[in-house]
């Protein structure tokens, strides 16, 4: 996590957790956030192919701000999302825990639901994070969604879009979150479905501003955003996996450096 520094919007149409209000930590060397974040990986589809019939992984997009003074709210890139049906699965991470407020989107769906309740980070108390969701949404080109920033804060912003599967709509299933410190193994508390779902992996590192960071999931999950960059932000990864029948699942990260994390696993049936 990080504490107070330098601020850019950062814009990744595919891909970051970092702040404590009042950590020991911040680099104000850092550099801005870059729209093109490396972490990202280029090519992942905003939807990305699916067992026809189940639900499938949509769009999806991730915006932070750095450490510095911004814009009063943060909004992801516009994404192309399904018209209806559609369950929307937001996370956010701040480095002021308090100022957590629900997501709203430009097409009309409201503010969108908690699912649980706000964690703070046991090394950085004041800071935390938080997961939304919208189940059967509105959709469309241009989807963006929204959420409030205070000025001089660090927030990320991760929204993944599960679309149905033929002649149904979506529902949000098993909803799981623990936070990991470091050294003990970075494993999501398990999710179980009821048949065909997409499971959505949210891993919010508590490591300090120094360094790129990495954060690679098993069990076939599939990254499809990240910001992982240096500096005082909030890194994020997240990623999806699609499973065709009933069960009990879970994920494990690897990062470095050797960091403790918050980790949520949602299962959209």
């Amino acid at each position: 996590m990080r504490p107070r520094a330098l601020a850019a919007l950062g814009l990744v149409a595919l891909a970051g957790c970092g702040g404590g209000a009042t950590a020991p930590d911040a680099d104000s060397t850092a550099p801005d956030a870059d729209s093109t974040a490396p972490d990202a990986d280029p090519t992942a589809p905003d939807a990305r192919p699916h067992v026809p019939g189940n639900p499938g992984p949509g769009g999806h997009a991730l915006a932070y701000y750095r450490l510095e003074s911004h814009a009063e709210t943060l909004s992801t890139p516009a994404m192309a999302t399904a018209t209806t049906g559609s369950t929307i699965v937001v996370s956010v991470g701040r480095g002021d825990v308090a100022a957590h407020a629900a997501p709203t989107d430009n097409r009309g769906n409201g503010a969108y639901a908690q699912l649980g309740t706000t964690h703070t980070y046991t090394n950085w108390p004041s800071s935390g994070t938080a997961l939304y969701a919208r189940a059967d949404a509105l959709g469309g080109d241009g989807h963006v969604v929204t959420v409030p920033a205070l000025d001089h804060d660090e927030v990320t912003l991760a929204a993944v879009e599960v679309i149905a599967g033929d002649g149904g709509g979506t529902t949000i299933g098993d909803v799981t979150w623990r936070e990991v410190l470091a050294g003990d193994p970075l494993t999501a508390s398990p999710v179980t479905t009821d048949g065909p779902a997409v499971l959505v992996a949210f891993w919010w590192g508590d490591a300090g501003a120094d360094g790129d960071k990495t954060a690679v999931p098993d069990q076939g999950f599939t990254v499809v955003d990240a910001i992982l960059d240096e500096g005082s932000l909030v890194q994020c990864a997240v990623a999806v996996k699609e499973v065709e029948a009933a069960g009990t699942y879970t994920v494990t990260w690897t990062a470095t450096p050797v960091q403790g994390a918050q980790l949520y696993l949602v299962a959209i049936e």
